[in-house]
């Protein structure tokens, strides 16, 4: 099986307000990414690390098929919301990870990753456009006692590089899986690009 987590703890200082709950369409914008994922293959299967304003958050996606832990550092690296979330999830199960911030992956990047883990349950499964990996991330759980315990300075990229063997990855048609929201320009470009991608009814 395999367990979504999103990382929605920190405190978006580079955007100059929290992200999370930026509107995007009728939502907000970690409504966008727990709904998408919720809709993939996942289902309910799906845990979200919060942290700066946590509860405002959870007002907002309660509704939602989703379990809530809390980094008690959300000032911390991303390192650490991850280990919060895995400490939270059966050791036997593989983890997706998700950035909070991502509104453009689609349902369908979500389960195309799924389909390759399922096919060889094993390793790191990533996508990858123009040749360059992005996010979310699928982790067998081979990995969990390195990630919880070891040191892992460079984080999740460190990982990927000390077991370059075991990454597969999938090949995506569009830089969604590389654009994260970390500025208000990014965010703008964002609402641009899925107001002109979605369907009248989906915004």
């Amino acid at each position: 099986m395999i367990t979504g987590l999103v990382l929605a703890a920190g405190r978006s200082e580079r955007m100059g307000t929290l992200k999370q709950l930026l509107p995007f369409g009728s939502v907000t914008l970690i409504e966008q990414v727990v709904r998408m994922l919720t809709r993939s293959r996942l289902g309910k299967d799906v845990v979200v690390v919060l942290g700066h304003r946590a509860m405002d958050i959870v007002k907002r996606i309660s509704g939602l098929p989703v379990r809530f832990t809390y980094n008690p550092d959300p000032e911390g690296d991303m390192l650490s919301s991850i280990r919060c979330g895995m400490a939270y999830i059966p050791p036997d199960q593989a983890v997706l990870i998700a950035l909070g911030d991502q509104p453009l992956v689609t349902t369908g990047i979500v389960d195309q990753l799924i389909a390759e883990y399922e096919r060889r349950p094993e390793g790191m499964v990533l996508p990858e456009y123009q040749g360059k990996k992005g996010h979310p991330m699928i982790v067998s759980p081979a990995y969990r006692e390195e990630i919880l315990f070891e040191s892992n300075q460079g984080g999740m990229k460190a990982l990927r590089d000390r077991h370059t063997e075991d990454v597969r990855l999938v090949s995506v048609d569009t830089d969604a899986v590389l654009f994260d929201l970390d500025y208000r320009g990014d965010y703008d470009e964002a609402l641009r690009r899925w107001r002109e991608e979605s369907e009248p009814g989906e915004r």
